[in-house]
């Protein structure tokens, strides 16, 4: 609980960092077997497991992967959250993570992480320790170092970014797009999301929204949907092998998600060139008609997995 790097808008990082021994978690385990789920680590940074300070803790990590990977009927195990700082820290610990685990390119491991910004100053304001041990300015490098070491170690981030951090200008909008545009040749999706005034911001600014997004907003947003629909193939193509054996269903799933993706592929040309990046004049005219959004048949998708689960 809690990951003691103080970052301003996180309501987490408010609560008392502590970590439950690998008794209590192994007990924890054996519920969800009996229940026939396979466990998932949650933590806010997993690899902070059992670390008196900043500095990884490596025998802590090790022993408890080791250890959860041991119980009976454990076939799997998943992971909820991780920091790059911590990958970039000590990627031997990685590695031995996923040897522990036996991932490999078509069985990788994913969890959750934030890059947040590619900004030093909105580092520096806002989330400084974040980035330890190492400095704001570093932030951008850690950030690449971190997803080439996960990278190689076969797991894919799903990463978030926020857009309207008090203070934030077009330059550190820029460095976030260029940094995005860096991070294009690693699998992974980036999630770009609206800053919601909760944790130690909470009463001091207002939460952000779409009739506040700029241009430059409209172009990181747009760069992040770009790096996603680059790899939606690829992630969709490996996890439908790995969670669905029903060959009719995974045919069906992907032609879906294909047809989904082609959609935002549209709507990412149309904003570009025929908006020149107003989103909001854009989803304006999408409500009253004027764009023919084609969504993606949600609920298609839906029953398809109602099957698989009955199957």
């Amino acid at each position: 609980r809690g990951c003691g790097r103080g970052c301003d808008f996180c309501v987490p990082t408010m609560q008392r960092y502590r970590c439950l021994p690998v008794s209590h978690i192994l007990k924890e385990v054996e519920v969800n077997v009996r229940a026939g789920r396979q466990p998932i680590l949650h933590a806010e940074d997993v690899l902070r497991y059992g670390a008196r300070s900043i500095e990884v803790n490596r025998e802590a990590v090790i022993n408890l992967f080791k250890s959860v990977k041991a119980h009976p009927g454990v076939r799997g195990v998943g992971i909820s959250h991780f920091a790059l700082a911590s990958v970039a820290s000590a990627p031997e610990v990685v590695e031995e993570i996923s040897n522990v685990l036996e991932v490999d390119e078509k069985h990788w491991l994913s969890g959750q992480t934030g890059i947040e910004t590619g900004s030093p100053g909105l580092m520096k304001r806002h989330m400084r320790g974040k980035c330890k041990p190492f400095t704001p300015e570093d932030w951008p490098q850690v950030v690449l170092e971190a997803f080439d070491i996960l990278a190689q170690n076969n797991w894919v981030p799903c990463a978030t970014l926020i857009m309207g951090l008090p203070g934030e200008t077009e330059r550190d909008i820029e460095y976030t797009i260029s940094l995005v545009e860096k991070l294009r040749p690693f699998k992974s999706l980036i999630v770009p999301l609206f800053l919601v005034a909760m944790g130690g911001l909470k009463g001091k600014t207002r939460s952000f929204t779409v009739e506040d997004m700029t241009v430059k907003h409209t172009m990181l947003l747009l760069e992040c949907w770009e790096h996603n629909l680059k790899w939606a193939p690829t992630l969709i193509e490996e996890w439908t092998n790995l969670s669905i054996k029903n060959p009719v269903l995974r045919r069906g799933l992907r032609i879906v998600l294909s047809y989904g993706i082609r959609q935002g592929e549209r709507l990412i040309r149309i904003c570009r060139d025929e908006y020149d990046y107003n989103l909001k004049e854009m989803i304006e005219d999408a409500r009253k008609g004027e764009i023919k959004t084609a969504p993606l048949p949600v609920r298609f998708v839906y029953n398809l997995l109602r099957i698989r689960e009955i199957l």
